[in-house]
């Protein structure tokens, strides 16, 4: 789920929120879903899933934002901001005696809108996709002209601005659409880092639409290929995640253009 849309769905609670006829200042969300399947992370607090009651202390080794969001609605003459932010960090935390480390993607979305009003007017100041969208699972702004990529046989293009990094669809090999994917779809966004590539990658879904999970590995063969690792989740029928399976995508430089 990108940031735009853990916005829209704080917006729509506010306004069920409203039709109930609960008083309250806004919405608020802040959750990440780890690598490792036995832990969580709720509004900034480590738990294992077996025991939910008790956080974990826990260091952040690095963090990413990958893509953000800022604004205000315009209601009765008033302005009330929201915002949204995705990012993904690298955690490293103590459990049952042993040192571990996992990543994680968060979702931090808020909305200043009380829920007595609507949001009648829309304004953006910041949005780092651009004006035209484009976050993780979506459209990206344009496939290029630009270098050309190989993802198992996938046509792919590298989209970057500064330290930010998208890989899209060309031309999805034959078969891609009955998964839900189509031309100028970003399967990873993120960051290089140094000599990695750091973010979200997604899993597509016809009837259940993109998930991300987070990924990083190295760029090798003096910049012309890039690997990324993580756990991508399984998905049952009702669209609920599963599990999780190890997962590899590999991007190989081809030829310019």
């Amino acid at each position: 789920m990108t940031f735009k849309k853990v916005l829209a769905a704080a917006v729509a609670a506010v306004a069920l929120m409203a039709v109930a006829g609960t008083a309250t200042a806004g919405d608020y969300h802040n959750a990440c879903t780890t690598a490792d399947p036995r832990f969580e992370i709720n509004d900034d607090e480590l738990y294992a899933k077996s025991n939910p009651s008790s956080p974990i202390a826990f260091q952040i080794l690095d963090k990413t934002t990958t893509s953000e969001r800022r604004g205000y609605c315009m209601s009765k003459g008033k302005k009330f901001p929201f915002e949204g932010r995705n990012s993904t960090m690298r955690i490293r935390f103590s459990f049952n005696g042993s040192t571990l480390e996992t990543t994680a993607t968060c979702e931090f979305a808020s909305s200043g809108l009380p829920a007595a009003y609507n949001c009648e007017r829309e304004v953006v100041t910041f949005d780092s996709a651009g004006n035209s969208g484009g976050g993780g699972g979506g459209l990206a702004d344009s496939c290029g002209p630009g270098t050309v990529w190989n993802h198992n046989g996938s046509t792919m293009r590298p989209l970057a601005n500064g330290a930010t990094r998208r890989f899209a669809y060309e031309r999805p090999r034959r078969g891609l659409e009955r998964a839900g994917i189509n031309q100028c779809d970003v399967v990873f966004e993120g960051e290089k880092q140094g000599d990695s590539y750091v973010g979200t990658a997604y899993v597509f879904s016809r009837d259940c639409g993109p998930i991300g999970h987070p990924v990083s590995g190295p760029v090798t063969k003096g910049g012309l290929k890039v690997t990324l690792y993580g756990q991508a989740p399984r998905r049952r029928d009702d669209c609920s995640v599963s599990g999780y399976r190890d997962d590899t995508l590999v991007f190989e430089y081809v030829r310019s253009e």
